[in-house]
C-alpha cells in the first residue's frame, strides 16, 4: 500500500509542477521578453520533482513539458529554448558540479551552452525557418549576431552558468539525487 502512496504522491506532484512550467510557457507568449524568463522560470520548475524523485522522474517531467510546449505554445522560439537549453540544463548541472577540477566543470558547461544554442538557431534558421527570426538574425548582420552569442556566452557566465541560489537551482549543493 506504501509503494502504491508513493507513486501515486510522484505522479501526482509532478502533474502540478508540470502544469504549471505549461502555464508559465504559455503565458510567456504575451510578454516579449518572456521569450527568455518563461523557459527559465519553466525549468527550475522540475527541480523540485527530481530532488524529491529523482533525476530519472525529471527527465521525464522535462520531456513532458516540452513536448506540451512544442504542440501547444504559440511562440516556437521560446517553446525551442526550453528544449534546448533551459528545461534540461537545471538537472544536467548537478552532474556537472560533481566533477572535481572547476576549469573542466566551466569548460563543460560552455560547450553545453554553446552546443545547444548554436543547434536551436541552426534548426530555426535552416531547417525549419520561423519567419519572423530569420527576418530578425537577416536584419542585424552577421557581425552583430557575432556580437549577441558573445554576448549570450557573457550572460550565461555571469548568472545562468553559475548560479548559486542554494534552492531550487543549485543541485549538486543538496542531498545526492537518486538516479
Amino acid at each position: 500500500m506504501q509503494k502504491r502512496s508513493s507513486e501515486s504522491r510522484k505522479i501526482a506532484l509532478s502533474g502540478v509542477f508540470g502544469s504549471l512550467a505549461a502555464v508559465l510557457m504559455l503565458m510567456g507568449g504575451i510578454l516579449p521578453l518572456a521569450t527568455y524568463v518563461a523557459p527559465a522560470l519553466a525549468g527550475i520548475l522540475i527541480v523540485p520533482v527530481a530532488i524529491e524523485f529523482g533525476i530519472k522522474t525529471g527527465y521525464v517531467l522535462y520531456a513532458a513539458i516540452g513536448l506540451l510546449s512544442l504542440f501547444v505554445v504559440p511562440d516556437k522560439e521560446m517553446s525551442l529554448i526550453f528544449v534546448f537549453f533551459l528545461g534540461f540544463y537545471p538537472l544536467l548541472k548537478a552532474s556537472i558540479e560533481r566533477m572535481r577540477s572547476r576549469a573542466a566543470q566551466w569548460a563543460v558547461k560552455l560547450a553545453v551552452f554553446n552546443a545547444c544554442i548554436v543547434g536551436m538557431y541552426g534548426i530555426i534558421l535552416f531547417l525549419f525557418p520561423i519567419g519572423a527570426v530569420v527576418e530578425e538574425f537577416e536584419s542585424m548582420g552577421i557581425p552583430f549576431t557575432g556580437l549577441l552569442l558573445l554576448m549570450g556566452i557573457g550572460a550565461f557566465l555571469l548568472k545562468i552558468g553559475n548560479l548559486r541560489l542554494g534552492c531550487p537551482t543549485n543541485l549538486s549543493n543538496m542531498r545526492q539525487l537518486p538516479l
